[in-house]
């Protein structure tokens, strides 16, 4: 039986010797690393961010019990139901539930690792739902009946041939060489798909305890229109993904686009926190969260890696990776893949199965370098080879540790081995690579460094006696000056304890313990006879805080800074940052109008619509829509009167109005109250917006400020963040719009 280890070596074999797939993804990176480090060099300062990031999920994972209660109660005081799942079975079980109780027949599913991680799909489809994943890249390796392969960009392996004979068999498309075409024909299945679901399925990114929200990050649109359309919406997240304050966002979304796509803000951030309320024109009649631990609270309670719960999952790490780009992401055999899931998988898997991971790493550190929330993950790959090799040495293992030890300890041993090691050279070069060499398994792709002719021990007898230096003239000090100089001299500073860990970084703290990797959740104290899973989890979460975790600043943590310090500047007069948001907007692919007054966006919208060959135009009601849309003259679907989805679906454009606009990144924020409804701006092919030159606003964080300020405890059910009209680029890395939501986009400002 295959064992973990030996399925990755076999694969890792296979993709490294297979040069053409190779090239094909370090090319289809390289792109990535030049938008990266162009809107990296936008901020004001990207190692402040991500000090200022690692410092906020600092406080939400050793306060992760506090804020945990705190996102359950704001939630499920809206009306949405809460499910706290221990481990992979209950969370499926729940789903299952919730589904039967609501005759669900076809499920429609977006991105989600937690999803993955728990192997959803394939318990819906035993229990007999259809289910249908969203997203392009998603959708096309299901069809292949493969896992992802990164799990941020889960076809990069495929190029455009095998999608288009994969859409020939499984979707009679007609063969094609354009990514565009490729992505259209997906389009037009899930449009179908979408409409007919009963349950929508997705991840979330992040969880908001401050107001209750779960935000949601994406290209493509599929997300929103899997939250929007069905009757009922389920979202899977693992309990780390909290952070405290809606604030932070402002921080995290920029930061997750930067460094996981090598963008300024991805399409469509969405925050839900509600079910369809009274006064909103549509959305799911119910909403549940699950709360996922899965062997979380295990990996928590161990204070020396309890960072590797601060991830993003941005994916940064498995961009810059030389193991993942030679490799593959299929060999890692796992839901996360890349150095993030060399530490983290195991954990959530078992130490002993999964230690090949973390040995399968070269160490240099770009991990760590790229990570925007500063995880430590090359000495974590370190601590898990050490807590391996610990816990259940194998006999070649325990063999070869021992005799390094007897060496080491005995310097006349040491000296008689490189002697031996130095006459024995000569033997390489005829066993060198054979079956007969010892270290085949390095030899035969590498070569091995031949034995220093001198020993450093040789050397140092050979070096030439130095001078030794005269002692400092203290004559000119007084007495007191004299004794200090002295002092300093005789006894050094004493280095602090963080200053130890790190120069020692796979050695504990003197003053904590680390948790038995091989521990399961039965290990971890509970409370007791828990009622309920919620108790549970809380129970094990307070235990394991109580063994405290280093600080990233310093041994006191501090008030985190503002985020608008580090963030991209912004000019202060309003005509400045109308600049910058038409800039932004150009270069987003987005059209945006100057009119000086209502006549003239009517005149301008009625002009639109016959150069485009409108037929009918879905809107909401609002002052600016009502006094552009009566004039255009056409039919009408108006999302405020139980309007028809198929009549939506089939309308040329959407015209909405918004919250805001935001200079900074181009952004509008709409909302379910003030843009009508949740499907009116991501569903027909083009959207159009009208905003008042008031609603201007110069960055994000203002912009979430402004948010909180006017909703109060009063939040509509989804706040969206649109950048742009809906893209991807899951084929290779070719931009295309309009992949599920609007495939072009204009602003009006208007005065």
């Amino acid at each position: 039986m295959k064992t973990p280890a030996s399925e990755f070596s076999e694969s890792a074999r296979r993709y490294t010797a297979d040069l053409n797939h190779r090239h094909f993804i370090q090319k289809a990176l390289a792109g990535y690393y030049v938008k990266r480090d162009e809107f990296k060099s936008r901020f004001q300062s990207w190692s402040g961010a991500r000090d200022l990031a690692s410092e906020i999920k600092w406080e939400a994972i050793n306060h992760l019990d506090r804020y945990l209660e705190e996102f359950a109660s704001k939630i499920e005081a809206r009306g949405v139901k809460v499910f706290w799942a221990e481990n992979a079975q209950e969370a499926r079980d729940y789903i299952v539930k919730v589904a039967r109780q609501n005759n669900v027949r076809s499920i429609i599913k977006s991105k989600t690792m937690t999803g993955e991680e728990i192997h959803l799909n394939e318990k819906l489809e035993e229990e007999g739902f259809e289910i249908v994943e969203s997203d392009l890249g998603e959708y096309i390796v299901q069809l292949r009946q493969e896992p992802p392969y990164h799990f941020v960009f889960p076809s990069m392996h495929l190029k455009r041939k095998q999608i288009s004979d994969l859409f020939h068999d499984k979707l009679g498309a007609p063969p094609t060489n354009e990514p565009e075409e490729l992505t259209m024909t997906a389009r037009r299945v899930m449009r179908q798909k979408f409409c007919a679901a009963d349950m929508g399925i997705t991840g979330a990114n992040f969880v908001v305890a401050e107001t209750g929200m779960i935000s949601i990050t994406e290209n493509e649109g599929n997300s929103r229109l899997t939250a929007a359309l069905p009757k009922v919406h389920v979202a899977i997240v693992g309990i780390e993904k909290v952070l405290p304050k809606f604030a932070d966002l402002a921080l995290f979304l920029p930061m997750l686009a930067t460094a996981g796509a090598g963008q300024s803000l991805t399409c469509y951030n969405t925050f839900y926190g509600a079910p369809k309320l009274p006064g909103e024109p549509d959305g799911p009649k119910e909403f549940h969260v699950v709360l996922l631990d899965n062997r979380r609270t295990q990996l928590l309670a161990d204070a020396e890696q309890r960072d590797a719960l601060h991830c993003i999952r941005c994916g940064a790490c498995l961009n810059v990776c030389p193991i993942f780009k030679n490799v593959g992401g299929h060999s890692y055999g796992t839901t996360y893949q890349g150095p993030i899931g060399s530490v983290i998988t195991p954990h959530l898997r078992g130490l002993q199965n999964w230690k090949h991971l973390s040995q399968a790493s070269s160490l240099c550190g770009a991990c760590t370098e790229a990570c925007p929330v500063k995880i430590n993950l090359h000495h974590h790959l370190l601590h898990n080879r050490r807590n391996a090799a610990q816990a259940k040495p194998t006999l070649a293992e325990r063999i070869m540790y021992r005799g390094f030890a007897f060496t080491m300890l005995r310097p006349k041993v040491y000296q008689l081995v490189t002697e031996l090691g130095r006459l024995l050279q000569p033997l390489r070069s005829i066993i060198d690579g054979t079956v007969l060499d010892p270290l085949r398994p390095w030899t035969k792709t590498r070569s091995f460094p031949p034995v220093a002719e001198k020993s450093f021990r040789d050397l140092w007898r050979e070096r030439p006696v130095a001078q030794v230096s005269k002692p400092a003239d203290l004559s000119g000090l007084g007495n007191r000056e004299r004794d200090c100089q002295s002092e300093t001299k005789a006894r050094p500073e004493e280095p602090s304890e963080r200053e130890r860990a790190s120069q020692s970084p796979i050695s504990k703290s003197a003053d904590r313990t680390t948790t038995n990797l091989n521990e399961t959740h039965a290990d971890v104290p509970k409370a007791k006879n828990p009622s309920t899973s919620r108790e549970s989890i809380l129970a094990r979460i307070r235990e394991a805080l109580k063994i405290s975790a280093p600080h990233p600043a310093n041994d006191t943590p501090q008030k985190p800074a503002s985020p608008e310090q580090w963030l991209p500047p912004v000019g202060k007069t309003v005509d400045e940052q109308i600049d910058l948001f038409h800039q932004n907007a150009k270069a987003l692919k987005a059209d945006f109008q100057i009119c000086t007054d209502l006549a003239a966006a009517t005149e301008f919208v009625k002009t639109l619509a016959a150069r485009e060959d409108w037929k009918k135009i879905g809107v909401h009601s609002g002052e600016l829509t009502n006094a552009v849309v009566r004039a255009v003259g056409l039919p009408l679907v108006n999302t405020d009167n139980n309007y028809s989805l198929d009549a939506l679906e089939t309308c040329d454009a959407g015209i909405t109005e918004c919250e805001s606009l935001i200079a900074q990144t181009g952004t509008v924020l709409v909302s379910a109250r003030r843009s009508g409804g949740r499907a009116l701006s991501v569903l027909p092919q083009h959207h159009v917006v009208l905003a008042r030159r008031s609603q201007m606003l110069p960055d994000l964080t203002g912009a979430l400020r402004q948010v909180q300020e006017k909703f109060a405890n009063q939040f509509p059910g989804l706040l969206s963040l649109i950048t742009g009209p809906s893209r991807t680029g899951d084929i290779e890395r070719i931009l295309v719009l309009g992949a599920h939501g609007p495939k072009r986009m204009t602003i009006l400002l208007v005065g």
